[in-house]
């Protein structure tokens, strides 16, 4: 064996350096949290275990009173005829009467497909030129004495679905590694904390952008989970700049036109931050009833008097404004219109590795899906790249 001999004083450089103890913190640190706020509070106040791939629900709503002129022009003042918007001639029936937004009221007398025939002037506003393109508004039935029945208008109720998907996040170690001394822990009981955050992560994302889809190609059928943003179609804002207090406003108040006042904003935190620019401490400290969520919340007040609850999405962050991407979003949804449905819940599955293979394997495993009841109920703000 080869001798090192030292001179003088022996400093720190010297020492062999396998023998210094190292000063290792036990815990590592995550660049991330486990952060998927919507997924923690479907988990908590609305969830229904799912009995079937494929899970459906019923929608309703009632007959509509409100449409537009489609005439291809104006309709003139002596006209008892007129066309509303393509599919809505089906709304009204003989003696409805109708608001126009020239001040005037008419009866119906009679609907052929969109085309509706009237009587002119029904009360003190005398007929006149009634602009295309403007409201038509149905504001009740007027019928004689002693008339029949009448025609009967009744909607049917929508049919929806969406599929279960399976989500799979597999972790493993060989034995030799299971078994050797680690700092922040042996594995895989680190790997599993770690692998659980990406597999609840992964749910979020899905619950907010999946596309739904059954793809019945190949050998087995492969479900993919419909999110919230494939079902919202009416309620979609898009600002295209700055995020102003009047543009939150009018966002607002068509996003709470319909379904409950119980209702959280998930956001971007350049939307969050826009809000927070608002005068009048409209950003405030959470009351005491929303920690149910078991999610920390704020609350927008609005000018109103209603309040928004008020989840960062911190992730978002990570994603850019430009194109009305994810980055310049938030999603309005009302949490009792929305149900988690796992058909199979969120289990960590040990012994996933072979019989004979020198190793441990482990995996979480979710099937599962989301039922959004009326897609009216929620709402999009987007296009937002600062304020």
């Amino acid at each position: 064996m080869a001798v090192t001999v030292l001179s003088g004083v022996v400093d720190d450089a010297d020492i062999l350096q396998n023998r210094r103890v190292v000063d290792m913190d036990p815990v590592i640190k995550q660049l991330e949290p486990d952060d998927a706020p919507f997924t923690v509070m479907l988990s908590q106040v609305s969830s229904r275990p799912a009995k079937s791939q494929k899970v459906e629900w019923l929608s309703d709503q009632l007959v509509p009173r409100l449409t537009t002129l489609n005439n291809g022009g104006n309709v003139a003042s002596g006209a008892t005829t007129f066309t509303v918007a393509t599919g809505t001639g089906a709304y009204f029936r003989a003696n409805d009467i109708l608001r126009m937004s020239n001040g005037e009221n008419v009866r119906v007398t009679s609907v052929a497909g969109d085309v509706l025939t009237v009587v002119r002037s029904v009360g003190s506003v005398a007929a006149s030129t009634i602009t295309d393109s403007t409201d038509v508004i149905k504001i009740g039935n007027a019928s004689a004495e002693g008339a029949t029945l009448g025609t009967i208008k009744q909607t049917q109720q929508v049919a929806n679905y969406n599929y279960c998907q399976i989500q799979r996040d597999p972790l493993g170690f060989t034995n030799t590694l299971i078994n050797s001394d680690l700092y922040g822990g042996s594995e895989p009981q680190y790997e599993a904390k770690k692998k659980m955050m990406e597999h609840r992560r992964q749910m979020e994302n899905t619950l907010f952008f999946g596309q739904r889809e059954l793809d019945v190609s190949g050998s087995t059928p492969i479900g993919y989970c419909g999110g919230l943003v494939d079902f919202i179609s009416t309620n979609i804002t898009t600002v295209g700049g700055n995020l102003t207090e009047s543009g939150f406003a009018t966002f607002l108040r068509s996003a709470f036109r319909y379904g409950s006042r119980n209702k959280v904003l998930f956001a971007s935190p350049l939307i969050v931050s826009a809000l927070s620019s608002f005068p009048q401490g409209k950003l405030a400290p959470p009351s005491s009833d929303v920690k149910s969520y078991g999610v920390a919340l704020q609350e927008y007040r609005g000018a109103n008097g209603g309040t928004v609850k008020i989840v960062e999405k911190r992730d978002w962050l990570d994603f850019s404004t430009a194109s009305n991407q994810i980055g310049s979003w938030a999603v309005l949804v009302d949490m009792e219109d929305v149900t988690m449905r796992p058909l199979r819940k969120t289990v960590l599955l040990p012994n996933r590795q072979a019989p004979d293979e020198d190793s441990v394997k482990q995996e979480y495993l979710t099937e599962y899906s989301l039922q959004v009841g009326v897609e009216q109920n929620h709402a999009i703000l987007r296009g937002v790249t600062g304020y």
